[in-house]
């Protein structure tokens, strides 16, 4: 199936700022109960390492991501670990996520933050979780090369993918959202009605994961976006990992060679 490159609502400076909160707000709640990137542990924790760095500036965060669920695992085994959220449109429920949390590593940027346009100041470990298929083919690469200028890792995450399989269970995602969104917190009155009442966040959120799946990347889309970029050593990783039958695509790259390894896909 061919990559192709659509509208998504979310995407749009225009999409009312309820809206799009409802919708992130739902999907950082899925993301965290179910622990979709749970597999990814290990990887994230081995990149930070060889970096010598805690600190990962999170793009494109949404909602927060999975980052509010795999904060305590990942401080058992790194408690110096500091994660800063940003987003170009940033959601107003983030702050107050990350501070009703005792004793946090995760916090958010004030400041709206392009992925296409990190301020110098910004330097870690930068990470794109179910956001990297936002971004053209020529946007995509202009990322990764930023990366390996400034001398920065990158990690790329993706739970979508690009089957049949995919595209059908998105059809049945706005029924899940009716079905959890009051178990969302911090609770918002705005969420339910615009859930219930006029129920564009259901819509949203699935039509948006119907295309972000059309537009993911594949394992060997994102090798090639990497052709050409591995000066002064910067080494990338690329694969997928596997867990509860859910695969997750994965890019890591870092400005130390990274060891081959038999289950990842090497450029």
């Amino acid at each position: 199936m061919k990559r192709v490159h659509l509208f998504e609502f979310m995407d749009q400076a225009w999409c009312p700022k309820v809206i799009r909160d409802g919708a992130t707000d739902y999907l950082q709640h899925v993301i965290s109960v179910t622990d979709g990137y749970g597999p990814i542990r290990p990887l994230l924790l081995e990149s930070l390492a060889r970096q010598s760095t805690n600190r990962v500036i999170d793009l494109c965060s949404g909602g927060g991501g999975p980052w509010m669920g795999m904060e305590q695992p990942l401080t058992e085994q790194n408690p110096q670990i500091e994660v800063l959220l940003t987003d170009l449109y940033g959601n107003a429920n983030v702050p107050q996520r990350t501070a009703d949390r005792p004793l946090t590593r995760i916090r958010a940027h004030p400041q709206p933050v392009d992925a296409l346009k990190i301020p110098n100041e910004l330097n870690g470990f930068r990470t794109f979780f179910s956001s990297f298929h936002h971004f053209s083919p020529e946007q995509a690469r202009s990322i990764l090369r930023a990366a390996v200028e400034s001398q920065n890792g990158i990690g790329v995450f993706e739970g979508t993918k690009r089957t049949p399989a995919a595209l059908a269970f998105m059809l049945v995602v706005p029924l899940l959202v009716l079905l959890m969104t009051p178990t969302i917190r911090p609770f918002r009155w705005a969420r339910l009605f615009w859930t219930y009442v006029i129920p564009l966040i259901p819509f949203v959120v699935g039509f948006d994961g119907f295309i972000s799946c059309l537009r993911t990347y594949t394992v060997a889309e994102l090798k090639s976006l990497t052709e050409g970029l591995s000066p002064n050593g910067y080494s990338w990783e690329i694969g997928e990992k596997s867990a509860r039958g859910l695969p997750i695509t994965y890019l890591i790259g870092a400005p130390n060679p990274i060891a081959p390894d038999s289950n990842h896909t090497q450029n």
